[in-house]
């Protein structure tokens, strides 16, 4: 049997915006490829293609509701543990700001007007709160 190592991709087509890359999946990160789609409440695979009612559900529900990030900051001073020696910021703090998406460039806008509050701090982590989530 012979292989054909002379195809050439299809110029023009693009990949299309999957679930995975919509602001409003949560990826499960498990083997069957699943997650929680919070536009329409349901469950949904990670390859399903972005639709028109998808853009227009995400665009409804972020002009209505801005989404809550929770902003982990620490500071470049460390303080090093007595038991095993490892280092770790001597403070940390907690602050949240309402962001149009949850990305990085999003979260940097938000926090700017704030950051000389915040002298010798660095964002270390953000990630979406769910004021009605249960543990």
């Amino acid at each position: 049997m012979q292989q054909n190592q002379d195809v050439q991709p299809i110029e023009g087509l693009t990949q299309c915006n999957t679930c995975l890359n919509c602001p409003m999946f949560t990826d499960f990160r498990d083997s069957r490829s699943r997650g929680w789609c919070s536009a329409f409440e349901r469950m949904a695979k990670t390859f399903h293609p972005l639709t028109h009612d998808c853009e227009l559900a995400i665009t409804q529900y972020t002009e209505q509701n801005p989404i809550e990030v929770a902003i982990t900051l620490c500071t470049h001073e460390l303080a090093i543990d007595p038991d095993d020696g490892h280092s770790y910021p001597k403070e940390e703090r907690v602050i949240s700001f309402a962001v149009t998406e949850v990305s990085r460039k999003a979260v940097l806008e938000a926090f700017e007007p704030h950051k000389d509050q915040f002298k010798g701090f660095y964002i270390l982590d953000y990630h979406q709160c769910f004021p009605n989530a249960e543990f």
